[in-house]
């Protein structure tokens, strides 16, 4: 089935326009090719910094507010 474009509204400053040649296809599958350990690497690097800001969220939940061991975490 034919892709459905994506309205430029979305994404003023796209670097990409609309596919229209298989060559254009296959530049833009090299681009992405290109990038995706990067982006993988990324992805698994603010996985592991969102789980790090939950456990913390959670911890400081659980402590005493004014405590001294509250005052320590928010610190």
């Amino acid at each position: 089935p034919p892709i459905k474009p994506i309205p430029q509204t979305l994404f003023p400053c796209r670097k990409y326009a609309a596919i229209s040649s298989s060559e254009q296809r296959q530049s833009y599958k090299n681009d992405f090719n290109a990038e995706y350990s990067e982006y993988r690497d990324l992805h698994a690097r603010i996985e592991r910094i969102t789980r790090r800001f939950t456990q913390l969220d959670a911890k400081l939940k659980q402590l005493l507010q004014g405590s001294e061991e509250y005052k320590v975490e928010t610190e």
